[in-house]
């Protein structure tokens, strides 16, 4: 930490500790005391050094109040609306309490908390012996996220609801495996055993004892918080209302994060997150063992994880990190997966996935190339450069110690086009899909290699009167032909610097999803400790992630929330999903800049209007688009569901007719599907059609000056050669024709 910060916080802190009575040496802190100088100092920091600098007041009282309690009980369904009431002291004082250390609140809701999960067992007990009726017409909020925590008097019919449906997805999902079964007549293929095996090996035990199952394990997660990590919770939720970037990690919590980097994430190379109960794909990480098996999709459900040749496990209701815990593992060995497609809705019959653990790294995956040679109407054949750069990767140890070979994105994209430039590229098209971002210093060195030299992003920190630009400065250029970068929402950060800047050069054509993530903020680590040891305090207090900066386009806007939006827009999955960063909550607003000076060229953008109609012609045509189109519609109306029939009879036929939908659909695109590898990318084939017109559009144009050039030069040599004053009547008018 720098000394400016050091300096800021050594009087808040020496005022803290006098306050509250605490000497500075404070060796014999209690397990609470320490929790609270923890909380006090953390808050202090965020208020004084977090980018949007709100202040420790009411308002974010409220906010974390509500953040807090939104975490330890997402969908509303264990606290009541008395429950909520009889907290609501608190909604406006934790801003007072947090400066005092005191935390209180977070156990006594907590406390709470494990008090209706017990209750809710006991009410599960006797309810799952009573049985349901499946033939009364009702339905079931399963997206509660918006809902209001329901009245005493009307929690118990939310938990029947739920439990019913609970019983109601394990019956469908067990009469689809027996229909299923029952139309097949000739000998199962080994995909078909594998599943009949995972829907028996599913079925095994009772819906009734595997929701008693997980509502046990919650009792026992909630039973084994220790006082630090109900404190890490609330302080996250503190955090997590300066915006969704900035959080608190105990000591534990580092600890747990360092070893897992070292071991470099022994796992799939899938990112989670947990909705209405289940463990669902958010993103496949490009490199890992999902990523090569291609299986695993985003939006997939995983409903239970099996070691080796045991039996699944079911996960559904199962805490996020304990289902994480599950999924790694030693290098190597095998995990299945149990997962209901996202793509065909609730009633899908559960597949496995098996998956060998290996090492997942973000950059382990380097800058690769592949060439695609494309014929012009003219019969001209023409040179496509691809690159794949999965991240903006750089070994920063290596290259601070001196090391040679040192590791960076930079340098092999370098080496890349040197290559590129010996095999006669005419084109590139560089692929950002999913890349996450990375090192500031490779975005703006990679710039750098497609123009001579020039501002490429600009970066204000908290206390900046104004944003410092930062610069490519080699006068370099390492290809000046035509270029394509790719997309979509996965793409962020130093991804978003890198696509914005040679947008507003105009030196790239953009294309992808609607727009780029939006996160346009910087993060830097404090470790607490640095602050906290000068007072004599001897205990690991943990880290800090602070967004303390936002990043600017050269054109002045950030790419917060706005991210960067393509040139050319085609359909994605992404449409249907709620992400990027104007979904999170408290996500900082998008701002401007004063501009840098830089000078836009069309050379390339001129050709935008036509390629793009030519683009959206083909898409038009190409069955493989309508078919995205049809998925994408499919996916956004199963994601905007939120509630589903409790009626036996109506949820089977619900689930015929979308089964119905997704046969016809699979029946027209048989043949195509049958014959393509499923690595097919009908987005970056798209994108190469479009570099093959842009190439054709630029040498056409090459051509036209060529003549025009030609022309003028004649132009020219005639009025050198001629006395245009002294010329007759005939040979003015044919200087002025020429001319």
């Amino acid at each position: 930490m720098n000394k400016k910060i050091l300096n800021s916080y050594s009087k808040f802190v020496l005022a803290i500790l006098l306050i509250t009575g605490v000497v500075i040496s404070v060796y014999g802190l209690t397990k609470n005391e320490k929790l609270g100088v923890v909380a006090r100092v953390t808050a202090n920091i965020l208020a004084d050094q977090q980018y949007s600098h709100k202040k420790l007041d009411d308002k974010i009282s409220e906010d974390c109040f509500d953040e807090y309690l939104n975490d330890i009980d997402p969908f509303k369904f264990y606290f009541t609306k008395e429950d909520i009431e009889s907290f609501s002291k608190y909604r406006d004082s934790l801003d007072d309490m947090v400066k005092e250390g005191d935390v209180s609140f977070a156990f006594i809701a907590t406390d709470r908390l494990l008090k209706r999960v017990k209750e809710y067992k006991e009410f599960a007990k006797t309810q799952l012996k009573k049985g349901f009726d499946y033939n009364k017409k009702e339905d079931f909020m399963i997206n509660r996220k918006e809902a209001k925590h329901p009245a005493a008097a009307e929690q118990k019919e939310l938990w029947r609801k739920k439990l019913k449906n609970d019983c109601l997805n394990a019956m469908m999902l067990k009469k689809i495996s027996e229909e299923d079964k029952k139309k097949k007549k000739d000998k199962l293929t080994k995909e078909e055993q594998e599943k009949e095996k995972v829907a028996k090996l599913w079925s095994e035990k009772s819906p009734e004892e595997r929701i008693l199952k997980r509502i046990d394990a919650t009792i026992k997660l909630i039973e084994n918080w220790k006082p630090m990590d109900i404190m890490e919770m609330f302080v996250n939720a503190l955090a997590h209302v300066y915006d969704p970037h900035s959080s608190y990690m105990s000591p534990e919590t580092v600890e747990d994060f360092d070893i897992a980097m070292k071991l470099s994430l022994v796992g799939i190379g899938a990112v989670l997150t947990t909705e209405n109960g289940y463990t669902k794909v958010v993103r496949i990480i490009k490199g890992g063992p999902a990523d090569k098996d291609g299986s695993l999709e985003p939006e997939d459900r995983i409903i239970a994880v099996a070691q080796g040749d045991n039996a699944p496990e079911d996960v559904v209701d199962m805490p996020l990190s304990d289902v994480v815990q599950k999924i790694r593992g030693k290098k190597d060995t095998i995990v299945r997966l149990v997962v209901l497609k996202g793509k065909k809705g609730l009633g899908s019959l559960p597949q496995e996935i098996r998956l060998k653990r290996d090492l997942v790294k973000l950059g382990d995956k380097s800058a690769s190339k592949k060439i695609r040679e494309v014929k012009l109407s003219d019969g001209t054949v023409k040179r496509i450069g691809i690159i794949e750069l999965p991240s903006f990767y750089i070994d920063f140890k290596g290259l601070n110690t001196g090391k040679k070979d040192y590791k960076s994105s930079f340098r092999d994209v370098k080496k890349i086009l040197e290559e590129f430039k010996s095999e006669n590229i005419d084109g590139i098209i560089l692929d950002l899909r999913s890349n996450g971002g990375g090192g500031l210093i490779e975005a703006i060195r990679i710039t750098g290699l497609f123009f001579d030299s020039g501002p490429v992003v600009q970066v204000k920190g908290i206390n900046a009167p104004k944003a410092k630009i930062q610069y490519d400065l080699d006068n370099k250029t390492y290809f000046k032909g035509p270029l394509i970068v790719m997309v979509d929402k996965g793409s962020a950060s130093a991804t978003e610097i890198f696509a914005g800047a040679l947008q507003d050069y105009g030196r790239a054509i953009i294309v992808g999803d609607e727009h780029t993530h939006g996160k346009g903020t910087v993060q830097t680590v404090m470790d607490l400790k640095t602050i906290t040891k000068y007072y004599g305090i001897d205990f690991e207090p943990g880290n800090l992630k602070l967004t303390n900066a936002m990043f600017y386009r050269i054109n002045g806007d950030s790419t917060q929330i706005k991210g960067v939006v393509p040139n050319i827009i085609f359909p994605s999955y992404f449409d249907a999903l709620k992400t990027g960063e104007k979904n999170l909550k408290h996500a900082l607003p998008f701002a401007t800049v004063p501009p840098a000076n830089y000078i836009y060229s069309n050379k390339y953008t001129k050709f935008i209007p036509e390629l793009k109609k030519k683009s959206e012609n083909r898409r038009e045509k190409n069955k493989k688009f309508e078919q995205l189109k049809f998925n994408i519609k499919q996916l956004k109306e199963i994601n905007d569901r939120k509630t589903v029939t409790l009626n036996q009879k109506q949820r089977w036929a619900e689930y015929k007719k979308e089964k119905e939908i997704l046969d016809k659909e699979a029946d027209a695109f048989k043949d195509s599907d049958d014959k393509k590898d499923k690595k097919e990318d009908i987005i970056l084939d798209e994108t190469v059609n479009i570099m093959k017109d842009l190439i054709k559009d630029v040498d056409s144009n090459k051509k036209e000056n060529n003549i025009l050039n030609k022309k003028i030069d004649a132009a020219k040599s005639l009025l050198e050669k001629a006395d245009f004053n002294n010329n007759t009547k005939e040979e003015k008018q044919k200087v002025d024709d020429d001319r």
